[in-house]
């Protein structure tokens, strides 16, 4: 499709949800209307999805980005409390806007490490911001913690992410950690390998990480 102006944005954002109006207000959880979006190619660009929730909320009093944080706070309590004896997991990450590059490493041992430049359509990096750029990293320290628990068998895992940047939170983290059944905790620390590794030369990916050597306690059989 090309290019579409502000006002055929808005028209066709209104006229999707105007259409489907049974169909959104017998949703009932935020993946479902995004799904819904996803299908009618309403969340491309991040523009025409912005207009597409304003119209749930003018026209059917529908507020996407509340019930999405109201469920992932209750999925994320849940899942805290499900895992009292998680395996834990230790990661530092870093994300470099000057040079467009992240890192993932074990705390303890960065030859397991995840490093290189982000992809071109990084669905959480914005070029030049710092932020954007740790919280992806981050993302992917989720997501490797993730891939660590399917890898051990596990039922969740408890990951702890080591940040030099002040203003990651856990929160930010929710969806992915939610889906990858990994309960997130965040701690600010200037003991960082992960910072030297973005400006390492070439890349490494996950896929070359033992797995299960990133986890440093397992609950006892």
């Amino acid at each position: 499709m090309s290019k579409l102006s502000t006002k055929e944005q808005w028209d066709r954002a209104a006229a999707a949800v105007a259409d489907h109006a049974d169909t959104l207000r017998a949703a009932t959880t935020h993946r479902e209307l995004r799904a819904w979006a996803e299908a009618q190619d309403l969340t491309n660009p991040a523009s025409q999805w912005v207009k597409v929730k304003a119209e749930l909320r003018k026209q059917h009093d529908i507020d996407y980005d509340q019930i999405r944080a109201d469920t992932l706070a209750q999925e994320s309590k849940a899942l805290a409390e499900a895992g009292d004896d998680a395996p834990t997991i230790t990661l530092c990450v870093a994300g470099d806007a000057e040079v467009n590059s992240f890192a993932v490493c074990a705390a303890d041992n960065d030859s397991e490490s995840w490093y290189g430049e982000y992809h071109p359509n990084d669905r959480i990096y914005a070029e030049g911001d710092e932020l954007s750029a740790e919280k992806s990293a981050a993302d992917k320290a989720v997501f490797l913690a993730g891939k660590a628990r399917e890898a051990i068998g596990a039922d969740a895992v408890r990951l702890t992410i080591l940040t030099t940047h002040p203003d990651l939170d856990a929160a930010d983290l929710a969806a992915t950690a939610n889906r990858y059944r990994v309960i997130v905790d965040v701690e600010h620390t200037e003991q960082n390998p992960a910072v030297a590794l973005t400006r390492a030369p070439g890349y490494r990916t996950w896929r070359e990480i033992r797995l299960d050597r990133l986890v440093t306690h397992t609950t006892p059989a």
